[in-house]
């Protein structure tokens, strides 16, 4: 392997035809080696034999041959060998960086155990270099390559990063790499020790080996201080493996110049990697197609596009990865005026309220529902139970995707099924044969049901659903309980009168909009109240077409009301509709209403059905779906093929894994642990309720309650929780994650108990407060 001065005609079209539309022209090389021959033996570099001195300058000259960049900055670090005079070679990069590099260019001290912390910690200290680059040859030991971490980067090295905020950049060993289980624990134990150091692993933490990645980046994606670079990687399915498990926020470009101008690539073999080069070549050897190689730099840039494109990354991504992603960690060794800050969330959803009516399709996720003034209301990416904002912070969210998730974000089952539907096409002329599949399970799991429909929300479900009753009767008038969408059926209720549906929506809601012929179409009755039942379906009298309703919400049903409205429905011959679009899959399997027996007559589900992806079904009697037949009830979308597939891989995993049971289970210890947490803070008033898989969470505080919940949100987001007054609990909740929001609750709460105390609740929380949101069978 040598390095190479002169592009062949191959190098040269790759970058026109391929990398030239690519590459920013802005760009920051995250990892390059300046190479001066006098630091080292004769011989020690031979790839690098008569290359000369290979400076700043040098590195921009020869990456522009096949990049298009117009600027190029760097972080630059000599080669590490045992056999070099580091101290000649560190003096010389850091004075080759301040007099030949960009102004945003810096440096890392080549370090090695036995050089004391005294000397180290006064190089960063004084800003000559913004951090450390250990490497494996300089641990104590004849075996280098199955050296831990610490054998090469001792704790001392760390000490000093946390406290100048540095960095470090790490080639980690052994076979696995970063599928090796001391790697991990390593490196997830010293990024927590030392939260202010950047760890940035370098080759995607050496995934030559593209299964390494796989297996092993997930372990590292809830350690925020550590990020990976693309150095020399020219496997495409280890920078997929990366940009699935961190984001594409995590991943900063590097070129290990000057290895990236030799000719070659590494390939995945086995459990192992193996380094290919022209060099092996028999000289003799004659092939019957050209084989020639092209550098290493363009092998990397090549399978790192095909991974953007492939994993759909924007151009705001690409650029993230080529810049913006390495000034974000060298902030602190860089000029204010260099980064360019990403609009906050907050300021975002003011910027949304401007353009999009209402701020958003969900009135549950405005930020007004939550901490006007500091929730951060947008996300870049989600996985289990953790989210990141646009600034990239993580969080653990208890908000479970306000109640529409229940695996977990980004359920690796879930996400498969729907990309092979992608990959296979979503919509066309003829009709998507897993509806079938999905109709004869769903039939299956309510054997009392003859047809199913399907639709992609909760809301026209529901709609669907009371035009089916309507059309199976002939009748129109429906007597409901608790929450069941904005539909013009539903909002009926507040016509003539603007407080029938404060126990079940909002207090004080106006039906704007709605025709006022439907007056008197839609009455609602109260949970568990036989006498406002009666009384419901009295008012429509003859007209008494269905009941709609929850089956259980917070609390569950008492004295056979179930059965009772059951009983009443036949005798009328009404139509029985059960709303599982909360309570599916969550209170019981297939829906809350397996646990008491009754069965209805059409059942609606979605949310946590499909598990973040649009979806819904109506499941109903024979009899009484055939009124679907004889209305007209379409729409194209309803026949798109995402929200089957993953409606498909839900129930397979929710029965696979006996999901609902688990989640139930843990969620009764933890119920029980925030009541115990709450009975410590008297002042706060706080009342837990809700069923065990969604805990509530209500200061009874009267007219102080809104500025307490959204002092309780406030505190919780500074300790990176996302929570609201119910814990929608998922199965990607873990025993750690919980017991973590438990302890920050009981801090949050001990601060709250002094501010109530101290009178100046309405002061801290400030003039925005939360709103209060649904009602929903309280």
């Amino acid at each position: 392997m040598k390095y190479i001065k002169k592009l062949s005609e191959q190098d040269k079209k790759l970058s026109v035809s391929t990398i030239s539309a690519f590459v920013p022209d802005e760009i920051y090389d995250i990892h390059a080696h300046p190479y001066h021959p006098s630091h080292f033996p004769a011989g020690e570099w031979a790839f690098l034999e008569n290359a000369g001195i290979l400076g700043c300058e040098e590195h921009r000259n020869a990456l522009q041959r096949y990049m298009p960049a117009k600027k190029i900055h760097g972080l630059y670090f000599g080669m590490p060998r045992k056999t070099a005079d580091r101290d000649a070679m560190n003096a010389w990069v850091s004075g080759e960086v301040r007099q030949n590099a960009t102004a945003l260019s810096r440096s890392l001290m080549v370090v090695s155990p036995g050089d004391g912390p005294v000397k180290v910690a006064e190089q960063l200290r004084s800003g000559v270099f913004c951090g450390l680059k250990v490497y494996h040859c300089y641990a104590s030991r004849p075996d280098t390559m199955n050296a831990s971490i610490t054998e090469y980067a001792p704790e001392w090295m760390w000490e000093i990063l946390h406290e100048t905020k540095g960095i470090m950049m790490l080639h980690i060993v052994r076979d696995g790499a970063m599928d090796d289980a001391d790697n991990q624990k390593e490196i997830r134990r010293l990024c927590r020790a030392y939260p202010r150091a950047k760890l940035i692993l370098a080759h995607i933490a050496r995934s030559f080996n593209y299964r390494n990645a796989r297996n092993g980046l997930q372990a590292i994606s809830d350690t925020d201080n550590v990020v990976v670079d693309t150095s020399a990687i020219t496997e495409a399915a280890s920078f997929e493996a990366a940009i699935k498990a961190l984001g594409p926020k995590r991943m900063l470009w590097g070129s290990d110049f000057a290895v990236s101008e030799m000719r070659g690539r590494c390939i995945t073999t086995g459990n192992h990697f193996f380094w290919l080069h022209p060099e092996l070549i028999q000289k003799d050897y004659q092939p019957p197609t050209a084989n020639d190689m092209t550098l290493i730099g363009i092998e990397s840039l090549l399978s790192l596009r095909e991974a953007c494109e492939d994993e759909g990354l924007t151009k705001a991504d690409v650029e993230d990865i080529f810049m913006n992603n390495a000034l974000r960690v060298l902030k602190p060794h860089l000029p204010d005026q260099s980064i360019t800050g990403a609009i906050s969330g907050p300021d975002l959803w003011k910027q949304a309220r401007t353009v999009i009516s209402g701020g958003t399709g969900l009135l549950s996720k405005r930020a007004e529902m939550f901490d006007p003034q500091h929730w951060p209301a947008y996300f870049s990416r989600c996985r289990g139970c953790e989210v990141w904002d646009t600034a990239g912070k993580r969080y653990i969210d208890f908000a479970g995707g306000i109640g529409a998730v229940l695996l977990g974000y980004a359920d690796e089952d879930v996400t498969a099924a729907v990309q092979r539907r992608l990959t296979a096409g979503t919509y066309c002329s003829l009709v998507d044969p897993q509806e079938v599949e999905l109709a004869d399970m769903l039939l299956q799991l309510h054997p009392w049901a003859g047809k199913v429909r399907y639709a992609r929300g909760g809301g026209e479900a529901m709609a669907m659903a009371v035009r089916i009753a309507r059309a199976s009767t002939g009748k129109s008038g429906v007597a409901f309980c608790g929450y069941h969408g904005w539909h013009d059926w539903y909002l009926a209720a507040n016509i003539d009168t603007t407080g029938a549906l404060d126990g079940h929506l909002l207090p004080g809601l106006q039906p704007k909009g709605v025709p006022r012929e439907l007056a008197g179409t839609s009455v609602p009755f109260q949970y568990n109240d036989r006498d406002s039942f009666e009384a419901a379906t009295d008012a429509l009298g003859d007209n008494f077409a269905a009941v709609v309703m929850e089956p259980m919400r917070s609390q569950f049903p008492r004295d056979n009301f179930l059965e009772r409205i059951r009983e009443k429905c036949r005798q009328k011959s009404a139509v029985f509709v059960v709303d599982e679009i909360t309570s599916g899959l969550r209170y019981g399997f297939p829906g809350a209403l397996s646990k008491t027996g009754v069965e209805p007559d059409m059942v609606v589900y979605a949310k946590a059905m499909s598990n973040g992806f649009p979806f819904a079904a109506v499941i109903g009697r024979e009899q009484v779906m055939s009124g679907a037949e004889d209305s007209f009830i379409s729409s194209s979308y309803w026949t798109d093929g995402v929200g089957t597939a993953a409606a498909l891989a839900v129930l397979k995993k929710m029965q696979r894994f006996n999901v609902q049971q688990l989640v139930w289970e843990k969620g009764i210890k933890f119920q029980q642990a925030l009541k115990e947490i709450a009975g410590r803070y008297p002042n706060c008033a706080i009342e837990i309720g809700g069923l065990p898989s969604s805990p509530t969470l209500n200061f009874q505080l009267a007219e102080n309650a809104p500025a307490a919940k959204t002092l309780y949100i406030r505190k919780m987001l500074e300790k990176g929780f996302l929570v609201s007054s119910i814990f929608y609990l998922m199965y990607a909740h873990e025993e750690k994650h919980m017991a973590a929001l438990l302890e920050a609750l009981e801090r949050a709460l001990g601060g709250m108990e002094k501010v109530i105390a101290d009178g100046t609740l309405a002061e801290e929380a400030g003039r925005d407060t939360a709103g209060t949101g649904f009602a929903r069978l309280a």
